[in-house]
């Protein structure tokens, strides 16, 4: 059984081997603890001042997420993978999502750091296990 992954870690075994994605990914995993510095208690509501900052996050993450989902979509389409329609899919699901999740700190909803913190690195490391490993191992073969 293997150890739960840290949420707010880039782990080696998520390594696609395409250094560009996984600089890519290392860049936004350290966007998360940029979450765990807004509140020293991530279960509370956030004040206006801590809700300013977890939306100029998110806006650096989605701008962040946009670029590497364009930049990994092109990769599979020169590769012909024929999993990107179903890549481009998630990509539109998360973002979102992401949009989502902006609303409800803009109108004041109590959102907890915990649970956007959660989502947002839950989100990406089954992303990365259940899709892009997929694609890094297509394009390895495909270069044989």
């Amino acid at each position: 059984m293997s150890a739960k992954p840290n949420p707010a870690g880039y782990l080696p075994e998520l390594a696609l081997g395409i250094p560009e994605l996984d600089d890519q990914y290392q860049a936004l995993f350290d966007m998360l603890g940029r979450i765990d510095a807004v509140s020293p208690d991530m279960y509370r509501q956030l004040d206006d001042d801590e809700t300013d900052e977890m939306l100029d996050i998110m806006n650096d993450l989605k701008d962040s997420a946009m670029q590497h989902f364009s930049f990994e979509e092109n990769l599979m389409d020169e590769a012909d993978y024929p999993g990107l329609d179903d890549q481009q899919d998630a990509h539109e699901r998360f973002l979102d999502d992401l949009t989502r999740v902006e609303a409800e700190l803009m109108n004041g909803t109590s959102v907890p750091l915990v649970k956007i913190h959660g989502f947002l690195a839950d989100w990406f490391d089954e992303h990365i296990r259940e899709k892009d490993l997929h694609f890094a191992k297509f394009r390895k073969e495909s270069a044989k």
